[in-house]
């Protein structure tokens, strides 16, 4: 008899550490299915937004600012779903810094000497280093495909209490933070905050104006910030959707440009 409780315990504890860790703890499986469905549409219809921009290349402007330190750069990039990227920012017309990441690696070079080139192994590193902010290379490359970067999905359910059905909680089997996507009555997105597995923010990515080119909405003007204050301001000027891009764009060549 005793074997057979400690078995049932055993069996109950799996359980209960498969339910902790498949993305059901937060998501609160015990709502309604029709709900839930509707969630799930609106989700997909956001993710389907500009998907059939794969690839762009453009100018703008990106502000870091970091208590009372704000740096402006100039921004041109040429980039390519899902994730090849080569941006170079600038100041009063003069390079000062260059990522690219040809899908495989990411490697930073700086044209003022203030760091040797670095590569990371990595095809979705974080920009922490540069933005202060983790936002991830695949986010960034998606905004600048104007797309928003929702991360893939499991399970998808409208905000807890909510009436009018226009927040979404968005979460990944096995992954302990997740996604809450704030839109308008049109389906638009407004906000898309990142939450670690305590609810707790990370950051925000707040969409402040959208401009169609050709027949694209896109987002060219958003606002990143984390809950300490730090904030990344991005402005797209020129956008050009699914132009020739070379190859060699992606490579550097031996010099390290």
């Amino acid at each position: 008899m005793k074997t057979k409780i400690q078995g049932f315990g055993f069996f109950a504890l799996v359980l209960l550490f498969f339910q902790l860790f498949s993305g059901c703890a937060i998501l609160e499986p015990k709502t309604d299915s029709t709900l839930n469905e509707k969630a799930r549409h609106l989700a997909a219809y956001v993710n389907s937004q500009n998907q059939d921009i794969e690839s762009s290349k453009g100018t703008g402007w990106i502000e870091l600012e970091k208590g009372s330190q704000k740096d402006r750069f100039k921004i041109a990039w040429a980039a390519s779903g899902p994730n090849r990227l080569r941006i170079t920012f600038l100041v009063s017309g003069h390079p000062v810094e260059t990522i690219v990441a040809t899908g495989e690696k990411v490697t930073f070079i700086s044209h003022t000497g203030k760091h040797k080139p670095h590569t990371i192994a990595s095809n979705d590193p974080d920009l922490k280093t540069f933005t202060h902010i983790p936002v991830k290379l695949s986010e960034l490359i998606a905004i600048l495909l104007g797309r928003i970067p929702l991360q893939k999905f499991t399970h998808a359910l409208f905000q807890p209490e909510e009436t009018h059905y226009s927040t979404v909680l968005l979460k990944k089997n096995w992954k302990s933070s997740f996604k809450k996507l704030h839109t308008d009555k049109e389906g638009q997105v407004q906000k898309l905050s990142s939450l670690n597995g305590n609810g707790t923010p990370i950051y925000d990515i707040t969409y402040l104006n959208y401009k169609y080119v050709g027949l694209n909405h896109i987002p060219v003007t958003l606002l990143i910030q984390d809950f300490l204050g730090r904030k990344i301001h991005i402005s797209l000027t020129r956008f050009i959707s699914n132009p020739p891009i070379k190859e060699s764009i992606f490579k550097l060549t031996e010099s390290g440009s």
